[in-house]
């Protein structure tokens, strides 16, 4: 199996386009340098988690009678146990962001 059709295969279940799929493909070619060798599985998924931001489902899609949902708990479930697997510290996909608290004690 070669690394463009594992990583097909893998982000099939989460409906990822071809072009998805060659973007991901094109901004890891440090990585994965030839997409038609033979899979080495840990180097594969090493590049979906560097790519994961952007295979972040962005919204629903709702139009008419077609609805379509995103698992979000399986797909943060399917990233941070792929993170614990290759000893990368996941980021934390519910974090908000923080307000900066500065001291303008000076001004006064």
């Amino acid at each position: 199996m070669t690394y463009k059709q594992w990583i097909t295969t893998t982000l099939g279940r989460f409906n990822m386009t071809a072009q998805d799929i060659e973007m991901i493909l094109v901004n890891q070619q440090q990585a994965i340098p030839n997409p038609d060798g033979e899979v080495n599985v840990r180097i594969a998924k090493t590049a979906l988690v560097r790519e994961f931001a952007s295979i972040i489902p962005l919204a629903d899609i709702t139009e008419g009678g077609y609805s379509q949902k995103w698992k979000w708990e399986a797909i943060k479930a399917w990233y941070n146990l792929t993170c614990r697997e290759l000893g990368i510290a996941p980021i934390d996909l519910d974090a908000k962001p923080r307000p900066k608290i500065r001291d303008r004690s000076n001004i006064w």
